[in-house]
C-alpha cells in the first residue's frame, strides 16, 4: 500500500503534469486560434475515467455544421467511453471568410498539441498509450497528418471528391504518401455522397464500410429506420476499430 510520503509525491508529480499541461494548451484547452478559426477542445461531460486513470485517449472532431453532438459523432463518444476511453472533443467556430487551408492547418495544430498532452495524461495512469481520432467531413482533410503522426482514424464521410463550394479544391491524397507502416484508417460513408469515392477509399485502406443510400450524414432521406440501422453499425464499427 502506497505511504503517505509517497501519495504526495505522486501528488506533486500530478499537479507539475497538469501545469505543463495547461501551459501547452492554453487557458481553457487546445486553442490555436487563427484569423478566421477559433477552436476548443474540451473533455466530454459523459466520460467514465479521468483524463490520467487510462492510456485510451479518443479526440471527436467535426464537420462543417456537423458538430461533435450530431449523431454519428455523439454516439461514437458514448460507446467509447463506455468502454472505458477518455474523449475529448473539439468544437470550431468559423467565419463566412474562412477558407479550407487555414481550417486543415487549424485543426493539425490541435492534433498535434491533443496528442501531447494525451500522452502525458496516459504516462500519469501508469497505461500504453493508445490514441484515436475520429474525424468527419471536413475534419477528414486532417488525416494525411495524423497518419504521419502514426495515429489511428476513423474516417466518416471523407473528402475524396472536392466539395464544389471550396476553391482550393481540398480532397485526401489516395494512395496517400509518406505514411509506410502507419495504421490504416476506418473509413464509414454512404455510397450516395458526393464527396464520397469507393475506388480512392480502398488506396487508403483495407477498412472500409459503405453504406447504400446513404448521403454524407450516412442517412437515407426518408428512411429513419435504415439510418438508425446504419448509425448502429457505423457506432459497432468504430468500437471494433478501437479495440
Amino acid at each position: 500500500m502506497e505511504n503517505e510520503a509517497g501519495r504526495n509525491d505522486r501528488s506533486r508529480r500530478t499537479e507539475h503534469t497538469k501545469r505543463r499541461i495547461k501551459h501547452s494548451m492554453g487557458k481553457n484547452g487546445t486553442q490555436p486560434t487563427t484569423k478566421n478559426v477559433t477552436p476548443a477542445v474540451t473533455p466530454w461531460g459523459k466520460n467514465r475515467v479521468k483524463n490520467t486513470e487510462t492510456g485510451n485517449h479518443v479526440l471527436i472532431m467535426p464537420g462543417i455544421g456537423y458538430t461533435v453532438d450530431r449523431p454519428l459523432l455523439y454516439w461514437a463518444a458514448q460507446a467509447l467511453a463506455a468502454n472505458g476511453w477518455f474523449v475529448d472533443r473539439l468544437d470550431l467556430k468559423l467565419t463566412e471568410s474562412v477558407e479550407f487551408p487555414e481550417m486543415i492547418a487549424c485543426m493539425e495544430r490541435v492534433v498535434d498539441e491533443w496528442r501531447k498532452a494525451a500522452l502525458e495524461h496516459a504516462a500519469e495512469s501508469g497505461e500504453e498509450p493508445q490514441l484515436l481520432v475520429v474525424t468527419k467531413s471536413l475534419s477528414t482533410l486532417s488525416y494525411p497528418h495524423s497518419a504521419k503522426l502514426g495515429l489511428r482514424v476513423v474516417l466518416l464521410t471523407p473528402v475524396l471528391n472536392p466539395p464544389p463550394f471550396d476553391k482550393h479544391k481540398s480532397v485526401i491524397p489516395a494512395p496517400l504518401p509518406g505514411t509506410a507502416g502507419s495504421p490504416m484508417p476506418l473509413i464509414c460513408a454512404g455510397d450516395a455522397d458526393p464527396y464520397y469515392d469507393d475506388a480512392k477509399a480502398y488506396l487508403l485502406t483495407d477498412h472500409v464500410r459503405t453504406y447504400a443510400g446513404a448521403n454524407h450524414s450516412i442517412e437515407v432521406p426518408d428512411d429513419w429506420q435504415t439510418s438508425l440501422d446504419y448509425l448502429k453499425q457505423v457506432t459497432q464499427a468504430i468500437v471494433d476499430y478501437a479495440g
